[in-house]
């Protein structure tokens, strides 16, 4: 197969060819006298000066021939290829559509001549490396527009045209239009920047709230707190002093809900910082039910059986004892808040690996499956709607999972439906220097 331009010039032709055109002239001696044999060897024969019957040659692959052609000719994509001067040699219908010439024309002219001397300048550099290094180019991206000045973006490759002795004679290019692609990579981030800054959004908006609604209500537990005390002075009425404990309590309740608020916001905007410290955990431990026993009454005050098993003496690691006295005072109010009178409740801590493990169980209501699936989605509640039973904000386990977390440890769960939960906690000893760690929690059924 050989390539003429429109003066009856060869461009290019493959080995086929080559030694048709030999045998067709006396054979290979009388060819290498005249060029060197070699495909590109053949440049500057003119269909006058070829052996007689040199244009039958290759008429025996001719079905081949045309099957190659359908293809590369109905392919959706831009397929070329170029001389050592990156003049076309070829170049499919679809980019000649493209370019705005037919195929046959762009034989023999370059992208210069076709699209301007800035496209062609680029295009030229890309074919020169090829040639050069004789290696193909990988795919790159590239954006330009055609005749038509619309701006399309191309996944592009190079590859060198080589004879059978691997000297290089020219390159082929083949570019896949991703124009499409490019739009809506471009529409899903400009959606996740939006996203992004609708999530900072909100978690500006509930510090803020937060912060400006801690104020009067510190004040507000403050002095319901000298009422019920009646420390100026008898308040007149025994009513009056059991009123006023209950706005303490109320005022408690609504203080802690703000401040896990604010800490889940920090947490989601990343600026929530630890305070390491050594942290005795059989201290700690015994100090969070005392307190959870005495601020979640239940009906009746029959509150379940907590039983406790520590290990005797003391067991201390790195951490921020605030937050961890946050996630197992949060981890004990959730078993006593969802198991009812005549039910069990357990705590455990225990050595366990380069660190310790805290187990929270309960034989509350427990969760399905699909109730698992969301139980650390903010603001998720298994009893959700208006009617339901038990209050919350519904962070408190995503909050307790990421503080955990930033302690370099992880936070499992395990239910079943009217059979309790058990909560995992594992610690390292000593959390990692950097604290903005991603969660690894894992629901899963018992």
């Amino acid at each position: 197969m050989a390539v003429f331009d429109a003066s009856g010039e060869c461009l290019v032709a493959n080995h086929a060819f080559v030694l048709g055109a030999a045998r067709l002239d006396g054979g290979l001696g009388a060819v290498e006298r005249r060029v060197p044999f070699s495909p590109d060897g053949v440049r500057g024969w003119t269909l006058a000066t070829m052996p007689e019957g040199a244009a039958a040659i290759g008429q025996g692959s001719r079905p081949t021939l045309d099957l190659v052609d359908a293809v590369v000719n109905v392919l959706p994509i831009m397929f070329n290829a170029k001389d050592l001067q990156s003049r076309y040699l070829f170049m499919n219908r679809y980019q000649a559509a493209l370019y705005g010439v037919s195929p046959d024309g762009a034989v023999g002219r370059t992208a210069a001549d076709l699209l301007g001397s800035d496209y062609g300048s680029y295009t030229r550099s890309r074919d020169a490396e090829v040639i050069q290094t004789g290696r193909p180019s990988g795919f790159f991206e590239e954006s330009y527009a055609g005749v038509d000045q619309v701006i399309k973006h191309w996944l592009t490759s190079k590859v060198p045209l080589a004879g059978a002795d691997g000297a290089v004679w020219g390159v082929a290019t083949v570019s896949l239009d991703i124009t499409e692609r490019k739009a809506l990579e471009e529409r899903l981030r400009e959606a996740k920047e939006q996203a992004e800054a609708g999530s900072r959004a909100k978690s500006r908006f509930l510090a803020a709230m937060s912060h400006e609604l801690r104020t009067p209500l510190n004040a507000v537990i403050g002095f319901a707190e000298l009422m019920e005390q009646e420390a100026l002075g008898p308040l007149g009425s025994a009513e009056y002093v059991e009123y006023s404990g209950h706005i303490l309590r109320s005022g408690m309740a609504l203080l802690h809900m703000i401040t896990n608020l604010l800490d889940f916001a920090r947490v989601e905007a990343g600026t929530l910082e630890l305070r390491v410290a050594d942290v005795e955990l059989v201290r700690l431990v015994r100090s969070v039910v005392a307190g959870a026993r005495s601020e979640n009454p239940v009906p009746a005050n029959e509150p379940p059986p907590i039983t406790l098993d520590l290990p005797p003496g003391t067991l201390a690691i790195r951490g921020d004892e605030a937050r961890l006295r946050q996630v197992f005072g949060g981890l004990m109010s959730n078993a006593l808040k969802f198991t009812p009178t005549g039910g069990k409740l357990s705590i455990s801590l225990r050595a366990h690996g380069d660190g310790v493990e805290v187990v929270v169980t309960d034989s509350g209501i427990g969760m399905s499956p699909e109730e698992l699936e969301h139980v650390f989605e903010p603001f998720w509640q298994a009893d959700g709607g208006l009617g339901r039973m038990r209050g919350g904000a519904g962070i408190g386990l995503r909050l307790a999972r990421e503080l955990i977390a930033l302690h370099g440890g992880n936070l499992a769960l395990e239910s079943s439906k009217g059979e309790g939960t058990r909560v995992i906690v594992r610690l390292p000893h000593t959390p990692p220097e950097r604290t903005n760690l991603p969660s690894h929690a894992v629901a899963r059924p018992a």
